[in-house]
């Protein structure tokens, strides 16, 4: 890591002899995020819940609409307290601190923190709550910004968790007392667990004097990059704010980053369908037998303190609304501020991924990846060079890279990466191809895709892998990409490629998240990179844009932006099949069914991919969205057409050969699923 960035790895004092039991024993006072005038215990903030006159209003309510006793109303409540409710017991984090190194040296981990911003935010804590708002990409987050608190005496974050863990014998007890509060994903079912809920996390926020910490993505990216946000927990925490029981909240945006993520396989064939496995607690110790192996660096980077005051403080009607003359207890969120909520989110997601540490990881998978698509195997030199190079473009678009020691980290990450790349006896780099599997009759019918061809899967295993490292910083290169194909088709003034590039951004939206308000800067800073590097050329009398002549940069743009077009040109052409609405689940096995057919980037056999296009497609009032008992689309057909030409004018077809290919290793020995 640079050294002027301010990025240490907060693990290295814990390798000494006695480092890991002395330093979790060790006396600790930790600072909270605001001074309260009494110390709320778990429990208490259960009864402040429980006994608040707004579930005191709701049971009046039901009770007198259904006739329902109060008094069973109010053990419902407290038994779903009980489900949810955080605890916190210092004797077992700190034990279960002592397993979270041993683990991270288990597995040659190295943990940087920017710790210069850590200490920034800890500077202006003591006054109102504080959001720690990371990415998710790993079980691992939960653990990781635990830790940091502890390893920087900030008191523990209560961290929502998903009902997955509760359930897991040991360690959803053992999750609870290091401060998770469970919640269940889908809250339409039970109206009085919705509402109890709510004012569960308004009471975690205004009364707990802790940081909070959830994710804004609702669940772990399977892609590797960011998603759209849900806005359910943060409408939830930023009540005490829009009620005026707290002056303020700090919302603290994290990206975490790593070498190499524990479940690179698993989300690999979730893309294609394989479903997730239950989470238990044996599956966990299982998986501690894997994990005895190098994994490299992680990166959390702390990103500046957001001030919802200072965001809001343009919107007058968010700060002041009529909810306002209500008990403090009894006000809720208007449809105004949520709305507001959803721009604080939406922004947020953009912090993350402004935050983006590109790794040596996604420099390596850019460069091995382009060799992929050239059918031309590196030489390690030539890696060395290339990924040099990557690191070049990718500082131009404005990405935070790091690295300094190019060779160094190369040759590291050859050895965290070795069972999905490695040098070929004439030292040429080259990806590993797994094994072709038979999926068993019983994962069959729990696939929610296409049942793919053995060879197919074993090929797409691999090269999703890889995209998984590719996928992080492809935020940067996508806004030039799309200038250049449109470019490339035919000159265009600026004012065409302008709405012809807002259209294929929405299209893509779910796939690469931005936020409108953003656009200008970012076409503009696109069109600037195609310009100033050779990609375009622009003449300034007739304001018009033409193909340039750096073929090493058009073909880098090329290629990344390839499978996320072709799997969008695959979603238009089914949907143009169709004569009525179809059910997502349906359409997707239907695009995944077509591109295995066609035989084109294996990237785009994702499901999540082509849900992601089906939902583009609807925001773009090309498909109808029908929320039934199950997602559906209806096709509009004249907007398919003007699609189905738009895209199919842009989209690259590139001549690779993914199964017979100069840069894999190619194992076909059959396995069994």
């Amino acid at each position: 890591m640079s050294e002027q960035v301010g990025f240490v790895d907060i693990l290295e004092p814990r390798r000494k002899p006695g480092g890991i039991v002395g330093f979790m024993t060790r006396n600790w006072y930790p600072q909270g995020t605001m001074t309260l005038d009494k110390k709320y215990s778990p429990q208490d903030l259960k009864d402040l819940v429980a006994n608040s006159m707004y579930m005191n209003s709701i049971f009046e309510s039901i009770c007198s609409r259904t006739g329902a006793p109060k008094e069973q109303l109010q053990k419902l409540v407290n038994k779903f307290l009980e489900e949810m409710g955080l605890d916190k017991k210092v004797h077992v984090i700190r034990w279960m601190g002592v397993l979270f190194l041993k683990i991270c040296f288990m597995m040659k981990i190295k943990m940087f923190v920017n710790e210069a911003a850590v200490f920034d935010l800890k500077s202006i804590m003591g006054k109102n709550p504080v959001l720690f708002l990371p990415t998710h990409r790993s079980y691992a987050d939960f653990c990781l910004m635990t830790y940091l608190c502890y390893h920087f005496n900030i008191d523990f974050p209560a961290v929502a968790a998903g009902m997955d863990f509760y359930s897991m014998a040991v360690i959803g007890r053992r999750m609870r007392e290091t401060g998770a509060f469970y919640i269940r994903r889908t809250l339409g079912g039970d109206a009085l667990y919705a509402v109890t809920l709510k004012q569960y996390v308004k009471t975690v926020v205004a009364k707990h004097a802790a940081p909070i910490e959830f994710f804004l993505e609702g669940t772990r990216s399977r892609s590797n990059k960011s998603m759209p946000p849900k806005y359910g927990m943060l409408s939830m925490a930023m009540v005490p704010f829009f009620s005026h029981e707290v002056s303020d909240i700090t919302i603290v945006p994290v990206n975490i980053s790593y070498d190499r993520l524990m479940e690179t396989s698993l989300f690999a064939y979730e893309h294609l369908g394989v479903p997730k496995p239950k989470e238990s607690t044996g599956g966990f110790l299982k998986a501690l037998h894997n994990l005895n192996d190098h994994f490299g660096n992680m990166y959390l980077n702390v990103g500046e303190p957001l001030s919802a005051r200072e965001f809001y403080k343009q919107n007058s009607n968010v700060l002041n609304s009529s909810e306002t003359s209500k008990p403090m207890d009894l006000q809720a969120v208007t449809p105004e501020q949520f709305k507001q909520v959803q721009s604080l989110a939406d922004y947020v997601i953009t912090l993350q991924q402004k935050n983006t540490v590109a790794t040596i990881s996604n420099l390596v998978a850019l460069v091995l990846m382009q060799s992929l698509m050239k059918n031309e195997p590196l030489k390690l030199d030539e890696v060395y060079t290339e990924v040099e190079w990557m690191i070049q473009e990718l500082r131009i678009l404005g990405a935070k890279v790091f690295e300094n020691d190019v060779k160094g980290s190369v040759d590291r990450i050859l050895v965290v990466h070795q069972k999905m790349m490695k040098l070929d006896h004439e030292g040429r780099l080259k990806l590993i191809y797994a094994n072709p599997t038979e999926l068993s009759d019983e994962v069959k019918k729990k696939m929610k895709g296409h049942i793919l061809h053995p060879e197919t899967m074993a090929t797409a295993v691999s090269v999703i892998q890889l995209q998984l490292y590719v996928n992080p910083v492809l935020h940067y290169l996508v806004p030039p990409a799309l200038v250049y194909l449109t470019v490339q088709r035919d000159p265009i003034t600026t004012i065409g490629l302008k709405e012809q590039f807002r259209h294929l951004r929405k299209m893509l939206s779910h796939e690469f998240f931005y936020i409108e308000a953003e656009e200008p800067q970012i076409f503009k800073a696109a069109i600037d990179y195609c310009v100033y590097n050779g990609v375009c050329e622009y003449d300034s009398e007739t304001d018009v844009l033409s193909l340039g002549k750096n073929s090493k940069r058009q073909f880098l743009l090329t290629w990344t932006i390839w499978p996320f077009l072709a799997t969008l040109y695959a979603a238009i052409e089914i949907m143009r099949q169709q004569r009525g609405p179809i059910l997502q689940a349906d359409a997707v096995k239907l695009i995944q069914c077509k591109v295995e057919d066609w035989q084109g980037h294996p990237y785009s056999l994702s499901l999540e991919a082509a849900r992601g296009c089906l939902r583009g497609l609807a925001d773009t009032e090309i498909l109808i969205k029908h929320r039934w008992d199950e997602l559906a689309y209806e096709p509009v057909p004249k907007n398919l057409l003007l699609s189905k030409i738009l895209i199919s004018s842009i989209t690259p077809w590139l001549d690779v050969d993914f199964d017979n290919n100069n840069v894999v290793f190619n194992q076909r020995l059959q396995a069994r699923l």
